[in-house]
């Protein structure tokens, strides 16, 4: 509070806006987001809004970036075991070849999958094996590969692994949540959420697709088992995410972070699967070092407007305008992170929200820290929903529309929107309902 009350007005004025211009070009994409990142970083130590010591010790969230890190790898090495193309291929030919049936199965698989993995490494095993299944039954993949990518979206905020807004809120040191409490608070809404939108988009296109006839059957001719090169890779892979999951499970009783278990099993499946120092390159290949970096310069941003007292201004802001009523906070939170995170990056977003939630709970004199925790469901909930609004809402969304587009297949920014934007209304709609019925 001290570092607080000691800034002077300059300070505020100059995090504020090093935090602002930094955000608004990550958001033009033209230069690299880790690059912007780091410029800001650097220029917050250099005007002492941070120094160096706070910003190692407290304002970067390393647990977050270990976190990630970990589950990089292990997707990694998941993405080599060709599971995902062989759920995908079978699921085509229980169906019959039939769009529907295949619809629904797709929409299961990426859901799934980025509650395990994240939906960028699901989308982009899922989207080439989706065009070719496509091709096979006769139809177009574009309402497939859409309804992929929002439901792998709607996956993805399951689980504490299962999307970055959801990695660093759930390994925070501010909010105290715990693998398990994402299973029982945010995965039976995701659950709800991915039933409704399976629903619309499944009466929405299985109508299109019966104006057109679906007679192909080269689906038939298709080899589910070809995308399996390496039994033994299958087996181990799948030994060690079921331990990883357990850890997952019984991290707080074994007092272990879930950064170490994520980051342990990795270690385990590389000594188990790696054999060259080809495969093992080709691994770390596909950790995204940019976005580690990008966070690294996120948390030292976001640590000048804590030390400078913006956030702690914005706080009494809030409090004022919500009387301090817990549920109003929670559904401001919720729809604020949710049209926000529909045209902007999420990262920024989580990185601001946690010390600013943080600070309003702080206001409101709770009893226990848990008293916080509608609150933090709400970001989570709303950051990860929101993002799947537009094409540019998520990474997920486009990684996928680039590959759609790599394989002839253009999904347009509106004709996107025109499907997502409605359906994320209603979802938001729905959890604002849920979160009020659950903690109130």
């Amino acid at each position: 509070m001290n570092t607080i009350q000691s800034a002077s007005l300059w300070q505020m004025v100059a995090s504020a806006l090093i935090f602002m211009i930094a955000y608004g070009l990550i958001q033009t994409g033209l230069i690299r987001r880790a690059y912007i990142a780091w410029g800001g970083a650097v220029l917050v130590l250099i005007l002492g809004l941070v120094d160096w010591k706070s910003a190692y010790q407290t304002h970067i969230a390393w647990e977050t970036v270990l976190l990630l890190f970990g589950m990089m790898l292990l997707s990694g090495i998941t993405g080599r075991t060709g599971i995902v193309q062989y759920l995908a291929v079978k699921f085509v030919q229980k169906g019959n070849g039939n769009p529907s049936k295949l619809l629904v199965l797709l929409a299961v698989i990426a859901a799934a999958g980025s509650a395990v993995l994240d939906p960028v490494t699901v989308l982009i095993v899922l989207v080439p094996v989706t065009v070719r299944i496509a091709a096979a039954i006769g139809v177009s993949p574009i309402p497939l590969i859409m309804t992929e990518m929002l439901c792998g979206n709607i996956g993805g905020s399951a689980t504490l692994i299962g999307s970055l807004p959801n990695m660093m809120i759930g390994s925070s040191k501010l909010t105290g949540l715990t693998f398990n409490g994402f299973l029982l608070h945010v995965a039976p809404l995701s659950v709800i959420l991915f039933a409704v939108s399976l629903f619309v988009l499944h009466r929405m296109y299985t109508k299109e697709w019966r104006k057109i006839k679906t007679a192909s059957e080269e689906w038939r001719e298709l080899d589910a088992a070809a995308s399996i090169k390496d039994r033994s890779l299958v087996v181990k892979t799948t030994a060690v995410w079921g331990l990883a999951i357990l850890g997952f499970l019984f991290h707080k009783q074994m007092h272990i972070s879930v950064a170490i278990i994520a980051i342990a099993a990795a270690l385990v499946l590389i000594l188990l699967t790696i054999r060259k120092k080809e495969e093992l390159e080709d691994v770390f290949h596909t950790v995204e070092w940019g976005t580690l970096f990008f966070l690294i310069g996120l948390f030292v941003l976001a640590g000048g407007l804590v030390n400078t007292g913006v956030i702690e201004a914005i706080a009494v802001k809030g409090m004022e305008l919500t009387s301090g009523n817990e549920m109003f906070v929670s559904i401001l939170v919720l729809w604020v992170a949710g049209f926000i995170s529909a045209g902007v990056d999420q990262a920024p977003l989580v990185a601001a929200m946690l010390p600013l939630i943080k600070n309003i709970g702080a206001h409101m004199h709770l009893a226990n820290d848990w008293e916080l925790n509608p609150v933090w469901w709400s970001l989570a909930i709303g950051a990860s929903i929101g993002g799947g609004a537009t094409l540019i809402g998520s990474h997920a969304n486009l990684v996928a529309a680039g590959l759609a587009m790599k394989e002839g297949h253009e999904i347009s920014f509106m004709g996107y929107m025109k499907t997502a934007l409605p359906l994320t209304l209603l979802l938001l709609v729905l959890s604002t309902g849920y979160i009020m019925w659950m903690y109130f």
